[in-house]
Parts: structure tokens; C-alpha cells; sequence
């Protein structure tokens, strides 16, 4: 059976100018990244910064990416508040633009029970007028357990899960029992693309393929053709990158290199003097 999702889809990074965004560099980055191999593009995640957005500027950048991506790239939005209503309004909008699916975390700030978090996900899945993946990011939500994931998969508008917690042994249990099913298993992380690819994983959401989307796609082609020296190779090569950008405070590690590589400058949003 075909999975919902599949390939490199590249998280989008957000430069500012100031306390605003700057969508000329934003849009640029957009046109760039038409002439890759990506499959699609994620909008307003984690290291698109989309806790320093309003709801409105994380419409803009959706509305920019609905604009300007090429037609045979995908659009996925992510619609992580701490809000249902909120949530479901960004889900809305997500449909109303002709994205692909959404991307939604947990809620987060308060420690929520794993029941109440199930709960909040089936809301959003009831209301979304598009396929909804979970996203699991335990270095700045709750976790969400297995079992509530699978659990989860049964409803009808929930079509998949992107997992940046870089454990194996999750994604090894989730690809094994989607397997057989439209459910795609995500990896959100780029240190370990090579392994969750060998590993059953069908794609990937990562900056990465944003900052480095040739090497991110060689992976993929390597592995699809089993050439695996040549896949270590590539993914060892990004490893220095990865330090270098994990050695700051995230996000902003990911934007130098953004920086150093597109020529264009993706400063961190001005929030006080």
C-alpha cells in the first residue's frame, strides 16, 4: 500500500529583519529550493521559529510557499500552538491554501496527562479539513507514547508521524506496525537519515534538506539504489555541519550555516535591546 508521504521535505527557515520577517530572503529561499529534488516543503516548524510568528505571519509565510513552490513539490503546514483553537484555525487555513497535510505537536507549557494529549489530537484531526501528522519533539514537548500513536493511526485523518527524538528503537516499533498501511513513519532528524531510511522510514521533515538539499537527496538516491558505502559517505560528510549547528542555540546554529551557504543573511528576530 502507497505511504501518505514519502522523500526529503525541507523545513523551511525563517530570516528577519528586525522584529519582522523577511520575506524577500524567505521567498528566495523558496525559488532556490524548486531546483532541487525535494519533495516538499514544511512551513513555520521548529527551526522555521514559528513560536517568535503570529498567527498571522505564520499565514503569510504559508500563503508565500503556496505562491511560489513548484508544482510537483508538496506543501505541509505546521499548526503546533499551545491552543486547540488556534490550531485548528492554522489547520484551516492550511486547506483553504491547498497544503497537503499539517504538521501539529503536542500542547505544551502545562505537563498535560497522556490521555488529555490523545484527546487534543483526535480535536484536531475531528476539525482539520486536511491529513494531520503528529509530530513528536520531546526536547521541547511531551513525548508522546506509543501506544497513544497507535491508538492514534485509527483515526481516518491522521495519516503519519514525524519523530525528531533520534531514537531508533521508536521508529524501528512504529515502521513495523504501519507496515502494510498508508501511514508514513518520519524522521526529523538529519544525524540519523542513513538508519531510519535502512530502517523502514519513507521520508524525512529536516533543515537539512533546506540548507543541504543536494546531499539530503543523494542519501535517498543511494539508498534507493542500495548503494550504501556511497549513502555513509554523504551522510558522514554532513556530520561536521550537524555539530557546528547543534553547538549554538537552536535555531540559530542552522541559520549560520543557512547563511554561509545561500549568501543570504538569516538573522534571528530582533526581540529587545
Amino acid at each position: 500500500m502507497k505511504k501518505f508521504l514519502t522523500g526529503p521535505f525541507t523545513v523551511l527557515l525563517t530570516p528577519f529583519s528586525g522584529d519582522k520577517v523577511d520575506m524577500a530572503t524567505y521567498e528566495k529561499q523558496i525559488l532556490s529550493l524548486n531546483e532541487s529534488d525535494i519533495s516538499g516543503y514544511v512551513t513555520n516548524g521548529s527551526t522555521g521559529e514559528f513560536v517568535s510568528l503570529s498567527l498571522e505571519e505564520q499565514m503569510q509565510l504559508t500563503e508565500a510557499v503556496a505562491k511560489l513552490k513548484a508544482k510537483d513539490k508538496k506543501m505541509v503546514v505546521s499548526a503546533c500552538t499551545a491552543c486547540l483553537a488556534d490550531t485548528v484555525k492554522l489547520c484551516c487555513h492550511a486547506g483553504e491554501v491547498g497544503a497537503d497535510a499539517v504538521l501539529v505537536c503536542p500542547p505544551y507549557y502545562f505537563k498535560y496527562s497522556a490521555k488529555e494529549r490523545e484527546e487534543y489530537f483526535i480535536s484536531v484531526a475531528d476539525n482539520s479539513p486536511v491529513p494531520v501528522i503528529l509530530y513528536n519533539i520531546p526536547f521541547f514537548t511531551q513525548e508522546i507514547e506509543l501506544p497513544v500513536i497507535y491508538r492514534l493511526f485509527e483515526h481516518p485523518n491522521i495519516m503519519g508521524i514525524k519523530d525528531s527524538s533520534a531514537n531508533m528503537k521508536r521508529l524501528a516499533h512504529m515502521v513495523q506496525v504501519t507496515e502494510g498501511t498508508e501511514k508514513s513513519i518520519l524522521t526529523g532528524t538529519d544525524d540519523i537519515l542513513l538508519p531510519a531510511l535502512v530502517g523502514g522510514c519513507v521520508g524525512s521533515f529536516t533543515a537539512f534538506a533546506a540548507i543541504y538539499p543536494d546531499e539530503v537527496c543523494a542519501i535517498y538516491k543511494a539508498v534507493e539504489a542500495g548503494d550504501y558505502k556511497r549513502a555513509r559517505e554523504v551522510q558522514f560528510s554532513l556530520m561536521p555541519m550537524l555539530r557546528e549547528a547543534d553547538s549554538e542555540t537552536f535555531p540559530k546554529g542552522y541559520k549560520k550555516l543557512m547563511s554561509k551557504v545561500s549568501g543570504s543573511n538569516f538573522s534571528d528576530k530582533e526581540i529587545g535591546n
